[in-house]
């Protein structure tokens, strides 16, 4: 830019000096014009002056009259000159004007010019700085996206927890009002009864009737409350007792190995809450790993799941041999319920490949590490062995102070100063898994060195 400013600076220089140029060769050509004019008169002047000369000839020569001619033509000379110098004054004095007209022009541009570019370059400026916020604005936004996405998925999946138990709440409460509706029925039959009693004279046989039929409500009652808490059992994920089955399928086995695994996780849990001596952190991760296991179930089990139907209370009972027939009837009732959910729950078809995955998954990541973090590693639990039996796993085993440390089948975690001898095991931070038959490292046992 600086350049293209010098070699307009030097085109307009060039310019004003052509035309200065072309100026004072006009005054030229006039002044030149005018010597020449100068010249004529002067020749006729002589002219003139010579021929009086050589008209007295004869005459003598007056000194005093010569040198005052001589006088007037060097006055008329300086006259001619005069004349002639005052239009080239005039022409400089306009071309001066002139290129400080130009040069004024060209200032008055250039100070624009510069004004422009100083404005231009603030606004590059200030478009730069807007760019820089906008950049550190998107950075900050980014940055506070990817803190918020494990919040947010953290705050679905425990709206997702507080959904099931509020539909576990909304279940309980609905058979708290069909119990308290029932008993509502109950007292006012009572009621009537009692009516009914104080109303008419004392009948053994009336009596007996009365008697029957209050113990076939409360036998209906009784089997009518059993069936529903198995239905509901059921609906969430809770283990039932499968029936041997001779030569099963993939699914099958599948759907036993997780109902198995419910079930003694569940045994396991009840057993430490009973003893009082375990921390309630193995507690609570065996009660998240009973619900891992009730998830999966549900999911295989699907929506449409089996209802009891409703019994139906007789009228006709008046021996107690026909009251042990309706209790009996009750029973094979409920025990035709059970089978009708066992093979229901036979009958699901699972997808054998993520089954296995997860049962894998579940023991050996959730189960596994879980309970081993909260639990030394010299008094791991044998219902721990028991689980790992279900997918073919053992502990690597490990002497504190004689298993010497090898980075092929140890994780070291650090080094330490101890008692025990130096390269070898000092303390077990996570044990490690291997496989049964072939004594595989499937999961490397992280330890501490000793020094």
């Amino acid at each position: 830019m600086r350049q293209l400013i010098q070699i307009c600076i030097i085109f307009l220089a060039l310019t004003l000096f052509g035309i200065a140029s072309l100026v004072y060769s006009q005054g030229d050509v006039e002044q030149s014009n005018g010597d020449t004019k100068t010249a004529e008169q002067s020749q006729e002047k002589q002219t003139n002056e010579e021929q009086p000369t050589v008209e007295k000839t004869d005459e003598e020569p007056n000194p005093l009259e010569s040198r005052v001619n001589n006088q007037g033509e060097k006055i008329g000379n300086l006259e001619s000159r005069l004349n002639v110098l005052e239009i080239p004054q005039d022409n400089l004095l306009q071309t001066i004007v002139l290129i400080f007209g130009v040069l004024t022009i060209l200032a008055f541009a250039v100070f624009i010019f510069l004004g422009m570019r100083i404005n231009k370059q603030h606004l590059n400026r200030l478009d730069a700085r807007d760019q820089s916020w906008q950049n550190r604005f998107n950075e900050s936004q980014q940055q506070l996206n990817g803190r918020l996405q494990p919040i947010i998925k953290q705050g679905i999946d425990m709206t997702q927890k507080l959904e099931k138990i509020e539909s576990n709440r909304s279940g309980i409460s609905q058979k708290q009002e069909q119990f308290l509706s029932t008993l509502a029925k109950l007292e006012s039959r009572i009621d009537d009864i009692e009516l009914n009693i104080l109303s008419v004279e004392p009948d053994p046989e009336t009596d007996s009737i009365i008697d029957y039929q209050s113990q076939i409500a409360s036998i209906v009652q009784e089997a009518q409350d059993w069936m529903d808490d198995l239905a509901d059992a059921y609906r969430n994920g809770e283990p039932i007792d499968l029936d041997e089955i001779e030569n099963p399928s993939p699914s099958q086995k599948a759907i036993l190995l997780l109902n198995s695994l419910a079930r003694d996780l569940h045994l396991w849990k009840t057993e430490l809450e009973q003893s009082g001596q375990t921390d309630s952190n193995l507690i609570d991760t065996l009660t998240y790993r009973e619900t891992d296991i009730r998830d999966k179930l549900n999911e295989i089990r699907g929506d449409r799941t089996p209802t009891p139907k409703q019994l139906q209370e007789p009228t006709d009972v008046s021996t107690d041999t026909e009251l042990d027939d309706f209790q009996n009837q009750c029973n094979v009732d409920i025990g035709r319920f059970e089978g009708i959910l066992s093979g229901y729950e036979q009958g699901r078809e699972v997808d054998l490949a993520a089954c296995d995955e997860f049962i894998l998954q579940f023991i050996k990541d959730r189960l596994f590490n879980g309970v081993a973090r909260f639990v030394p590693f010299d008094k791991l639990p044998e219902q721990l062995d028991r689980f790992l039996q279900f997918v073919g796993y053992e502990v690597v085993p490990i002497e504190i102070g004689k298993t010497k440390v090898d980075a092929r089948m140890h994780e070291i975690q650090g080094s330490r100063q101890t008692g025990v001898e130096p390269g070898t095991i000092a303390e077990v931070v996570l044990p490690g898994l291997q496989r049964k038959t072939d004594g595989e490292i499937v999961q490397k046992p992280v330890v501490i060195r000793g020094e």
